[in-house]
Protein backbone atom coordinates (compact mmCIF):
# COMPACT_ATOMS: atom_id res chain seq x y z
CA UNK A 1 0.00 0.00 0.00
CA UNK A 2 2.74 2.64 0.36
CA UNK A 3 4.53 1.66 -2.38
CA UNK A 4 0.75 2.84 -4.24
CA UNK A 5 1.17 5.64 -2.50
CA UNK A 6 4.43 7.24 -3.14
CA UNK A 7 3.60 5.73 -6.88
CA UNK A 8 0.41 8.07 -6.59
CA UNK A 9 2.54 11.18 -5.52
CA UNK A 10 4.91 11.09 -7.87
CA UNK A 11 2.59 11.01 -10.55
CA UNK A 12 1.35 14.52 -9.70
CA UNK A 13 5.13 16.17 -9.64
CA UNK A 14 5.80 18.90 -12.16
CA UNK A 15 7.82 18.16 -15.10
CA UNK A 16 10.89 20.01 -16.58
CA UNK A 17 11.18 21.52 -19.65
CA UNK A 18 13.92 23.32 -21.02
CA UNK A 19 14.02 27.08 -22.24
CA UNK A 20 17.87 27.52 -23.30
CA UNK A 21 18.80 30.87 -24.09
CA UNK A 22 20.40 32.17 -27.05
CA UNK A 23 22.59 35.80 -26.02
CA UNK A 24 23.82 35.74 -29.87
CA UNK A 25 20.18 36.16 -31.11
CA UNK A 26 19.69 39.48 -28.63
CA UNK A 27 21.25 41.40 -30.55
CA UNK A 28 19.34 40.61 -34.12
CA UNK A 29 16.15 41.31 -32.34
CA UNK A 30 17.44 44.27 -30.45
CA UNK A 31 18.40 46.20 -33.53
CA UNK A 32 15.07 45.11 -35.62
CA UNK A 33 12.82 47.03 -32.51
CA UNK A 34 11.14 50.19 -34.10
CA UNK A 35 8.93 52.15 -33.07
CA UNK A 36 5.85 50.57 -35.85
CA UNK A 37 5.96 46.99 -34.23
CA UNK A 38 2.66 45.36 -34.39
CA UNK A 39 2.91 45.13 -30.51
CA UNK A 40 3.85 48.11 -29.53
CA UNK A 41 0.95 49.83 -31.34
CA UNK A 42 -1.50 47.03 -29.41
CA UNK A 43 -0.12 48.08 -26.01
CA UNK A 44 0.02 51.73 -26.49
CA UNK A 45 -3.92 51.39 -28.00
CA UNK A 46 -4.39 49.57 -24.32
CA UNK A 47 -2.76 52.38 -22.12
CA UNK A 48 -5.07 56.26 -21.84
CA UNK A 49 -2.66 57.93 -23.75
CA UNK A 50 -3.88 60.10 -26.75
CA UNK A 51 -2.00 58.91 -30.20
CA UNK A 52 -1.66 61.92 -32.43
CA UNK A 53 -2.17 61.32 -36.21
CA UNK A 54 0.65 60.87 -38.09
CA UNK A 55 1.76 57.44 -35.45
CA UNK A 56 4.83 56.42 -35.00
CA UNK A 57 5.95 59.39 -36.77
CA UNK A 58 4.75 61.92 -34.60
CA UNK A 59 5.17 60.83 -30.84
CA UNK A 60 4.01 62.34 -27.72
CA UNK A 61 5.90 62.02 -23.82
CA UNK A 62 2.81 59.93 -23.49
CA UNK A 63 3.69 57.59 -26.14
CA UNK A 64 7.80 57.52 -25.80
CA UNK A 65 7.01 56.85 -22.08
CA UNK A 66 4.52 53.59 -22.98
CA UNK A 67 7.34 52.51 -25.46
CA UNK A 68 9.82 52.59 -23.00
CA UNK A 69 7.77 50.64 -20.47
CA UNK A 70 6.93 48.10 -23.49
CA UNK A 71 10.56 47.31 -24.58
CA UNK A 72 11.98 47.93 -21.16
CA UNK A 73 13.87 44.64 -19.78
CA UNK A 74 14.11 46.13 -16.24
CA UNK A 75 10.60 45.88 -15.45
CA UNK A 76 10.58 42.29 -17.05
CA UNK A 77 13.07 41.41 -14.31
CA UNK A 78 10.95 43.08 -11.52
CA UNK A 79 7.68 41.21 -13.39
CA UNK A 80 9.92 37.74 -12.85
CA UNK A 81 10.84 38.87 -9.08
CA UNK A 82 6.93 39.27 -8.03
CA UNK A 83 6.51 35.59 -10.27
CA UNK A 84 9.18 34.49 -8.15
CA UNK A 85 7.45 35.98 -4.70
CA UNK A 86 3.80 34.39 -5.70
CA UNK A 87 6.18 30.94 -5.86
CA UNK A 88 7.60 31.67 -2.40
CA UNK A 89 3.93 32.21 -1.15
CA UNK A 90 3.31 28.82 -2.77
CA UNK A 91 6.16 27.35 -1.06
CA UNK A 92 5.08 29.04 2.31
CA UNK A 93 1.52 27.84 2.41
CA UNK A 94 2.55 24.32 2.29
CA UNK A 95 2.43 22.06 4.96
CA UNK A 96 5.46 19.28 5.50
CA UNK A 97 5.15 15.74 4.08
CA UNK A 98 4.99 12.39 5.92
CA UNK A 99 7.57 10.06 5.59
CA UNK A 100 7.41 6.10 5.29
CA UNK A 101 10.23 4.06 6.76
CA UNK A 102 10.49 0.55 6.02
CA UNK A 103 12.54 -1.73 8.23
CA UNK A 104 12.63 -5.70 7.05
CA UNK A 105 14.47 -7.54 9.49
CA UNK A 106 16.05 -11.07 9.30
CA UNK A 107 16.23 -13.07 12.59
CA UNK A 108 18.93 -15.50 12.22
CA UNK A 109 17.58 -18.24 14.59
CA UNK A 110 14.16 -18.92 14.61
CA UNK A 111 12.00 -22.17 15.62
CA UNK A 112 10.47 -24.63 13.18
CA UNK A 113 7.97 -23.74 10.93
CA UNK A 114 8.42 -19.66 11.92
CA UNK A 115 8.96 -17.55 9.20
CA UNK A 116 12.48 -15.65 9.71
CA UNK A 117 11.51 -12.45 8.25
CA UNK A 118 9.82 -9.70 10.67
CA UNK A 119 8.12 -7.09 8.45
CA UNK A 120 7.70 -3.45 9.48
CA UNK A 121 7.11 0.17 8.59
CA UNK A 122 6.37 3.67 10.52
CA UNK A 123 5.30 6.94 9.26
CA UNK A 124 6.71 10.62 10.71
CA UNK A 125 3.58 13.01 10.36
CA UNK A 126 4.89 17.03 11.12
CA UNK A 127 2.61 18.98 13.08
CA UNK A 128 3.87 22.84 13.22
CA UNK A 129 2.41 24.10 15.97
CA UNK A 130 1.82 28.08 17.24
CA UNK A 131 0.36 29.09 13.64
CA UNK A 132 3.63 28.66 11.88
CA UNK A 133 2.33 28.26 8.07
CA UNK A 134 0.09 31.61 8.64
CA UNK A 135 3.08 33.74 9.65
CA UNK A 136 5.17 32.07 6.36
CA UNK A 137 2.02 33.20 4.17
CA UNK A 138 1.65 36.32 5.64
CA UNK A 139 5.19 37.08 5.18
CA UNK A 140 5.24 35.97 1.60
CA UNK A 141 2.06 37.92 0.65
CA UNK A 142 3.65 41.11 1.81
CA UNK A 143 6.57 40.59 0.10
CA UNK A 144 4.57 40.37 -3.01
CA UNK A 145 2.98 43.69 -2.44
CA UNK A 146 6.74 44.91 -1.82
CA UNK A 147 7.59 43.49 -5.55
CA UNK A 148 4.42 44.88 -7.18
CA UNK A 149 5.39 48.52 -5.89
CA UNK A 150 9.30 47.94 -6.62
CA UNK A 151 7.92 46.91 -10.16
CA UNK A 152 5.96 50.70 -9.94
CA UNK A 153 8.69 52.03 -8.81
CA UNK A 154 10.59 50.85 -11.91
CA UNK A 155 7.76 52.37 -14.26
CA UNK A 156 8.11 55.52 -12.78
CA UNK A 157 11.91 55.76 -13.14
CA UNK A 158 11.55 54.56 -16.57
CA UNK A 159 9.30 57.52 -17.41
CA UNK A 160 11.42 60.02 -15.46
CA UNK A 161 14.74 58.50 -17.79
CA UNK A 162 12.63 58.89 -21.25
CA UNK A 163 11.52 62.69 -19.65
CA UNK A 164 15.19 63.60 -19.03
CA UNK A 165 16.66 62.50 -21.90
CA UNK A 166 14.03 63.46 -24.39
CA UNK A 167 14.03 67.20 -22.35
CA UNK A 168 18.08 67.34 -23.26
CA UNK A 169 18.01 66.17 -26.64
CA UNK A 170 15.37 68.72 -27.69
CA UNK A 171 17.36 71.67 -25.85
CA UNK A 172 20.09 70.38 -27.67
CA UNK A 173 18.46 70.60 -31.09
CA UNK A 174 17.61 73.99 -30.08
CA UNK A 175 20.95 75.41 -29.02
CA UNK A 176 22.47 73.98 -31.81
CA UNK A 177 19.96 75.43 -34.06
CA UNK A 178 20.71 78.86 -32.06
CA UNK A 179 24.51 78.26 -32.44
CA UNK A 180 24.17 77.94 -36.32
CA UNK A 181 22.37 81.04 -36.06
CA UNK A 182 24.78 82.79 -34.20
CA UNK A 183 27.86 81.44 -35.99
CA UNK A 184 26.02 82.33 -39.44
CA UNK A 185 25.74 86.00 -37.71
CA UNK A 186 29.12 86.52 -36.80
CA UNK A 187 30.73 85.39 -39.91
CA UNK A 188 28.50 87.88 -41.49
CA UNK A 189 29.91 90.46 -38.90
CA UNK A 190 33.57 89.30 -39.55
CA UNK A 191 32.81 89.68 -43.35
CA UNK A 192 31.37 93.34 -42.91
CA UNK A 193 34.15 94.40 -40.55
CA UNK A 194 36.67 92.78 -42.92
CA UNK A 195 35.92 95.14 -45.41
CA UNK A 196 35.55 98.02 -43.29
CA UNK A 197 39.20 97.10 -41.86
CA UNK A 198 40.63 96.54 -45.31
CA UNK A 199 39.09 100.62 -45.54
CA UNK A 200 41.24 101.59 -42.72
CA UNK A 201 37.80 102.57 -40.60
CA UNK A 202 38.24 100.35 -37.60
CA UNK A 203 41.47 99.28 -35.79
CA UNK A 204 42.93 95.93 -36.18
CA UNK A 205 41.92 94.63 -32.26
CA UNK A 206 38.33 95.52 -33.30
CA UNK A 207 38.84 93.16 -36.13
CA UNK A 208 40.96 90.54 -34.18
CA UNK A 209 38.04 90.78 -31.69
CA UNK A 210 35.52 89.35 -34.67
CA UNK A 211 38.04 86.85 -35.76
CA UNK A 212 38.28 85.37 -32.57
CA UNK A 213 33.97 85.52 -31.91
CA UNK A 214 33.55 83.89 -35.14
CA UNK A 215 35.83 81.42 -34.37
CA UNK A 216 34.20 80.37 -30.95
CA UNK A 217 30.84 80.26 -32.22
CA UNK A 218 31.91 77.51 -35.03
CA UNK A 219 33.97 75.71 -32.25
CA UNK A 220 30.83 76.09 -29.95
CA UNK A 221 28.39 74.90 -33.12
CA UNK A 222 30.77 71.72 -33.35
CA UNK A 223 30.54 70.61 -29.80
CA UNK A 224 26.65 71.50 -29.83
CA UNK A 225 26.44 69.05 -32.93
CA UNK A 226 28.57 66.12 -31.09
CA UNK A 227 26.31 66.93 -27.49
CA UNK A 228 22.83 66.60 -29.98
CA UNK A 229 23.96 63.21 -31.20
CA UNK A 230 24.74 62.23 -27.58
CA UNK A 231 21.96 62.88 -26.14
CA UNK A 232 19.94 61.05 -29.42
CA UNK A 233 21.91 57.84 -28.16
CA UNK A 234 20.55 58.28 -24.21
CA UNK A 235 17.38 58.95 -25.81
CA UNK A 236 17.50 55.65 -27.49
CA UNK A 237 18.76 53.55 -24.65
CA UNK A 238 16.08 54.92 -22.43
CA UNK A 239 13.84 53.54 -24.50
CA UNK A 240 15.76 50.55 -25.23
CA UNK A 241 15.58 50.91 -28.93
CA UNK A 242 18.31 51.39 -31.35
CA UNK A 243 19.42 54.96 -32.68
CA UNK A 244 18.22 54.04 -35.69
CA UNK A 245 14.33 53.77 -34.57
CA UNK A 246 14.32 57.27 -34.47
CA UNK A 247 15.42 58.70 -37.64
CA UNK A 248 11.54 59.30 -38.96
CA UNK A 249 10.05 60.85 -35.88
CA UNK A 250 8.89 64.60 -35.96
CA UNK A 251 10.53 66.47 -32.90
CA UNK A 252 7.67 68.65 -32.22
CA UNK A 253 6.69 68.15 -28.35
CA UNK A 254 4.99 71.29 -27.50
CA UNK A 255 3.64 70.22 -24.05
CA UNK A 256 6.83 69.08 -22.39
CA UNK A 257 8.44 72.48 -22.51
CA UNK A 258 5.05 73.93 -20.48
CA UNK A 259 5.98 75.02 -16.77
CA UNK A 260 2.74 75.15 -14.84
CA UNK A 261 2.66 77.48 -12.09
CA UNK A 262 3.20 75.10 -8.57
CA UNK A 263 0.97 76.87 -5.52
CA UNK A 264 1.37 76.63 -1.83
CA UNK A 265 -1.21 74.43 -0.99
CA UNK A 266 -0.80 72.39 -4.19
CA UNK A 267 2.77 71.23 -2.72
CA UNK A 268 1.12 70.88 0.69
CA UNK A 269 -1.56 67.87 -0.66
CA UNK A 270 0.51 66.49 -2.86
CA UNK A 271 3.59 66.11 -0.27
CA UNK A 272 0.50 64.70 2.22
CA UNK A 273 0.17 62.19 -0.63
CA UNK A 274 3.46 61.80 -1.55
CA UNK A 275 4.41 60.57 1.62
CA UNK A 276 1.72 58.14 1.69
CA UNK A 277 1.70 57.10 -2.13
CA UNK A 278 5.57 56.60 -3.22
CA UNK A 279 6.26 53.51 -4.38
CA UNK A 280 9.44 52.99 -2.41
CA UNK A 281 7.49 54.32 1.10
CA UNK A 282 4.63 52.21 0.16
CA UNK A 283 7.29 49.22 -0.86
CA UNK A 284 8.85 49.52 2.65
CA UNK A 285 5.63 49.67 4.64
CA UNK A 286 5.14 46.28 2.90
CA UNK A 287 8.31 45.12 3.83
CA UNK A 288 7.53 46.41 7.31
CA UNK A 289 4.75 44.09 7.34
CA UNK A 290 6.78 41.01 5.79
CA UNK A 291 9.37 41.83 8.49
CA UNK A 292 6.43 41.50 11.31
CA UNK A 293 5.31 38.23 10.06
CA UNK A 294 8.68 36.69 9.99
CA UNK A 295 9.74 38.07 13.86
CA UNK A 296 6.29 36.43 15.02
CA UNK A 297 7.33 33.20 12.52
CA UNK A 298 10.63 33.49 14.89
CA UNK A 299 8.70 33.82 18.11
CA UNK A 300 6.39 30.90 17.15
CA UNK A 301 9.51 28.98 16.26
CA UNK A 302 10.07 28.87 20.30
CA UNK A 303 7.41 26.02 20.73
CA UNK A 304 8.22 22.73 19.23
CA UNK A 305 6.78 21.30 16.53
CA UNK A 306 5.37 17.97 16.94
CA UNK A 307 5.86 14.70 14.86
CA UNK A 308 3.21 11.53 15.11
CA UNK A 309 4.92 8.21 14.67
CA UNK A 310 2.49 5.33 14.07
CA UNK A 311 3.92 2.25 13.00
CA UNK A 312 2.88 -1.63 12.42
CA UNK A 313 4.97 -4.71 12.66
CA UNK A 314 4.61 -8.02 11.57
CA UNK A 315 6.67 -10.08 13.89
CA UNK A 316 6.40 -13.71 13.58
CA UNK A 317 2.70 -14.40 13.11
CA UNK A 318 2.10 -10.98 15.59
CA UNK A 319 0.61 -8.40 14.14
CA UNK A 320 2.08 -4.90 16.65
CA UNK A 321 0.38 -1.45 16.58
CA UNK A 322 3.05 1.17 17.53
CA UNK A 323 2.08 5.16 18.23
CA UNK A 324 5.05 7.25 18.61
CA UNK A 325 5.07 11.20 19.89
CA UNK A 326 8.23 13.32 19.99
CA UNK A 327 8.98 16.82 19.88
CA UNK A 328 12.22 18.45 20.55
CA UNK A 329 12.55 20.01 23.74
CA UNK A 330 13.63 23.77 24.08
CA UNK A 331 16.07 23.21 27.30
CA UNK A 332 19.50 24.92 25.48
CA UNK A 333 17.83 27.76 23.64
CA UNK A 334 14.44 28.86 22.75
CA UNK A 335 15.70 30.50 19.14
CA UNK A 336 16.32 34.06 21.19
CA UNK A 337 19.00 34.75 18.38
CA UNK A 338 16.49 34.64 15.32
CA UNK A 339 14.32 36.29 17.11
CA UNK A 340 16.54 39.17 18.10
CA UNK A 341 17.89 39.12 14.17
CA UNK A 342 14.10 39.07 12.72
CA UNK A 343 13.16 42.28 15.28
CA UNK A 344 16.64 44.05 14.70
CA UNK A 345 15.81 43.39 10.45
CA UNK A 346 12.39 45.14 11.44
CA UNK A 347 13.73 48.05 13.42
CA UNK A 348 16.12 48.45 10.19
CA UNK A 349 13.04 49.12 7.97
CA UNK A 350 11.33 50.80 10.26
CA UNK A 351 14.44 53.31 10.31
CA UNK A 352 14.25 53.10 6.45
CA UNK A 353 11.18 53.99 6.39
CA UNK A 354 11.98 57.35 8.21
CA UNK A 355 14.87 58.21 6.61
CA UNK A 356 13.04 58.04 3.71
CA UNK A 357 10.20 60.30 4.66
CA UNK A 358 12.46 62.96 5.98
CA UNK A 359 14.55 62.85 2.71
CA UNK A 360 11.16 63.55 0.73
CA UNK A 361 9.85 66.52 2.98
CA UNK A 362 13.19 67.85 3.15
CA UNK A 363 13.75 67.63 -0.74
CA UNK A 364 10.59 68.39 -1.70
CA UNK A 365 10.85 72.50 -0.13
CA UNK A 366 14.63 72.77 -2.23
CA UNK A 367 13.52 71.76 -5.47
CA UNK A 368 9.83 73.77 -5.30
CA UNK A 369 12.87 76.44 -4.33
CA UNK A 370 14.34 75.91 -7.04
CA UNK A 371 11.71 75.07 -9.87
CA UNK A 372 10.53 78.93 -9.22
CA UNK A 373 13.94 80.06 -8.81
CA UNK A 374 14.26 78.86 -12.20
CA UNK A 375 10.95 79.96 -13.53
CA UNK A 376 11.43 83.31 -12.69
CA UNK A 377 15.05 83.22 -14.58
CA UNK A 378 13.01 82.03 -18.00
CA UNK A 379 10.48 84.93 -17.33
CA UNK A 380 12.43 87.15 -16.80
CA UNK A 381 14.99 85.87 -19.60
CA UNK A 382 11.72 85.54 -22.05
CA UNK A 383 11.23 89.41 -21.25
CA UNK A 384 14.31 90.41 -22.05
CA UNK A 385 14.06 88.30 -25.64
CA UNK A 386 10.90 89.65 -26.03
CA UNK A 387 11.99 93.26 -25.71
CA UNK A 388 15.66 92.05 -28.35
CA UNK A 389 13.24 91.01 -30.94
CA UNK A 390 11.24 94.06 -30.86
CA UNK A 391 14.66 96.00 -31.30
CA UNK A 392 15.50 93.53 -34.06
CA UNK A 393 12.15 94.66 -35.47
CA UNK A 394 12.88 98.24 -35.48
CA UNK A 395 16.67 98.12 -37.08
CA UNK A 396 15.33 96.08 -39.94
CA UNK A 397 13.08 98.72 -40.62
CA UNK A 398 15.85 101.22 -40.03
CA UNK A 399 18.07 99.28 -42.54
CA UNK A 400 15.42 98.96 -45.03
CA UNK A 401 14.50 102.14 -45.08
CA UNK A 402 18.44 103.19 -45.51
CA UNK A 403 18.42 104.93 -41.73
CA UNK A 404 20.91 101.97 -40.14
CA UNK A 405 23.81 99.60 -41.69
CA UNK A 406 23.91 95.72 -42.73
CA UNK A 407 26.48 95.22 -39.80
CA UNK A 408 24.34 97.05 -36.91
CA UNK A 409 21.32 94.63 -38.41
CA UNK A 410 23.59 91.58 -37.90
CA UNK A 411 24.90 92.74 -34.73
CA UNK A 412 21.01 93.21 -33.32
CA UNK A 413 20.71 90.03 -34.68
CA UNK A 414 23.16 88.14 -32.80
CA UNK A 415 22.61 89.94 -29.44
CA UNK A 416 19.21 88.17 -30.20
CA UNK A 417 20.36 85.42 -30.55
CA UNK A 418 22.83 85.02 -27.47
CA UNK A 419 19.53 86.12 -25.90
CA UNK A 420 17.52 83.11 -26.86
CA UNK A 421 20.10 81.03 -26.23
CA UNK A 422 19.85 82.60 -22.75
CA UNK A 423 16.36 81.93 -22.16
CA UNK A 424 16.30 78.42 -24.18
CA UNK A 425 19.01 77.32 -21.14
CA UNK A 426 16.86 78.93 -18.43
CA UNK A 427 13.52 76.80 -19.65
CA UNK A 428 16.08 73.89 -20.05
CA UNK A 429 16.90 74.34 -15.94
CA UNK A 430 13.22 74.99 -15.14
CA UNK A 431 12.07 71.92 -17.03
CA UNK A 432 14.97 69.35 -15.33
CA UNK A 433 13.89 71.23 -11.74
CA UNK A 434 9.75 70.52 -12.70
CA UNK A 435 11.13 66.87 -13.77
CA UNK A 436 12.62 66.44 -10.25
CA UNK A 437 10.03 68.19 -7.99
CA UNK A 438 7.82 65.48 -10.27
CA UNK A 439 10.09 62.64 -9.08
CA UNK A 440 10.07 63.71 -5.50
CA UNK A 441 6.46 63.78 -5.50
CA UNK A 442 5.62 60.01 -8.07
CA UNK A 443 3.12 62.30 -9.59
CA UNK A 444 3.50 64.02 -12.94
CA UNK A 445 2.20 67.37 -12.84
CA UNK A 446 0.58 67.01 -16.25
CA UNK A 447 -1.30 64.32 -18.59
CA UNK A 448 1.16 61.40 -18.70
CA UNK A 449 0.50 58.74 -16.65
CA UNK A 450 2.91 57.20 -14.22
CA UNK A 451 2.18 53.92 -14.55
CA UNK A 452 1.60 51.37 -17.06
CA UNK A 453 -2.33 50.61 -17.28
CA UNK A 454 -3.55 47.28 -15.34
CA UNK A 455 -1.21 47.60 -12.54
CA UNK A 456 -2.17 47.58 -9.12
CA UNK A 457 -0.38 47.25 -6.07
Amino acid sequence: MAAWGLLFALGGCAQYHAQPLKPAAFRTQFQHRSLASPGLRTFIAGQPIRIRPGFPRRQSLGTLVATGWYYSAALRVQAAKIAMAHANLITASQSPNPTVGLSPTYAAKVGPGVSPWILGFNFDIPIETAGRRQDRMAEAAALIHAGRFNFGQTAWNVRQTIRRALLEYLYARIQTRLLARQAADTRLILDLLQARFKAGDISRPVYTTAQIQARQAALALLAAQGRMRQRRLQLAAALSLPASALADVKWFFPRLWRLPPVRAWQVRRLVRAALLNRMDIQALLARYRAAEAALKLQVARQYPDIHLGPGYKFDQGANEFTLGLTMALPVFNQNQGAIAAADAHRRIIAADLLQKQTMVITAIGTALATYRADLRQWRAARAIVMRQRGQWHLTREAFQAGAQSRLALAETQFALNTYQQAAIHARRAAGLALGHLENLLEKPLGRTPAQPKGFKP
